[in-house]
């Protein structure tokens, strides 16, 4: 059996948007000269407890951008093990396909997306079903999650109702220093606060679960 607590951090420990934004990250790693991989350290409060990687590469006209995340995390006498990757291919604003696989503490998770006409055939764990063109998953390096609807997770597919408020620019530390960002927030089913660069980039992430400060910042 499942702890709760254990499958509540593991399904939000990841990581994993545009009023003020000049380009989406999309854009920034279309324009670049060649792959591009961003580093986030996950705290819980102030302690490390993982990392995520995200690697943005040129494909010819599309981006592959492939996202590995690590958590280890000890509650009194309890241990959580979180590891996840997933391979998203892109083309554009476009999202054409993901393919995903997750070790929920020992409970296994596949997750495959493709594109088709007028939308998107979604097998999460063997099970399929039909998204419409404007969903797409909770994959936070790209501002266009701030566009989307439905959301939906990129552990088990589970869908989220959600609204975007764009809080405007505040200075945050990140990459080991202080940046400007723009501040927006997703509420409802699932809750995010983002700080996204001038250009798009991720720089921060932080929500909470359990009573548990949960915070993504870029190296």
């Amino acid at each position: 059996m499942t702890h709760p607590l254990r499958t509540t951090l593991a399904a939000t420990l990841l990581l994993l948007p545009l009023a003020g934004l000049t380009t989406i990250a999309l854009s920034t790693a279309a324009s670049a000269a060649g792959p591009r991989t961003l580093t986030y350290s996950i705290l819980m409060g102030d302690d490390p407890i993982g990392s995520e990687e995200v690697r943005v590469e040129p494909q010819g006209d599309r981006r592959k951008v492939t996202i590995t995340a690590s958590t280890r995390v000890k509650i009194l006498f309890i241990n959580f093990r979180y590891d996840h990757k997933r391979e998203e291919l892109w083309k554009g604003t476009n999202l054409e396909s993901i393919k995903a696989t997750t070790d929920d503490d020992g409970t296994p998770h596949t997750l495959e997306l493709t594109a088709k006409p007028g939308g998107y055939t979604l097998v999460a764990d063997g099970k399929p079903t039909d998204l419409p063109a404007t969903a797409l998953p909770l994959t936070l390096w790209t501002a266009e999650v701030l566009k989307r609807s439905p959301l939906f997770s990129v552990i088990d597919g589970a869908r989220y109702t959600t609204t975007v408020k764009a809080l405007g620019s505040e200075t945050i530390e990140a990459e080991g220093r202080k940046v400007e960002a723009q501040h927006h927030r997703i509420d409802g089913d699932v809750e995010r606060d983002l700080w996204y660069a001038a250009d798009g980039t991720l720089l921060k992430t932080r929500f909470k679960r359990s009573g548990y400060d949960i915070t993504y910042v870029l190296k």
